[in-house]
């Protein structure tokens, strides 16, 4: 059952809510302590747009990619260099026939 709480937050001050709502001390948790609102010269830290993890895992695999391409290309060249080798080719300047 959730418990309903109806606060004005003064200019200068926050009121923090937790991610996990239904298990979070947040500020409705401290209500008792000015309305469960934050002086905003107590906080520390922003949390803002953090895509570093995004970022990373589409480099990864763009970088995958593209190491596997080049993988498979050399793959190729190596195959046709070897197969050029083995076959015997006559000098260009012997005439057959």
């Amino acid at each position: 059952m959730r418990k309903t709480y109806d606060v004005k937050v003064p200019k200068g001050r926050l009121f923090l809510l937790g991610d996990n709502r239904a298990n979070a001390m947040d500020s409705r948790f401290f209500a008792s302590d000015h309305d469960g609102t934050v002086a905003e010269s107590a906080v520390r830290g922003r949390v803002t747009d953090d895509r570093t993890t995004a970022v990373g895992i589409g480099s990864a695999v763009i970088g995958g990619v593209v190491l596997a391409v080049v993988g498979i290309g050399l793959g190729i060249a190596a195959f046709v260099v070897r197969r050029r080798r083995a076959a015997p080719v006559a000098p260009w300047h012997v005439q057959q026939g």
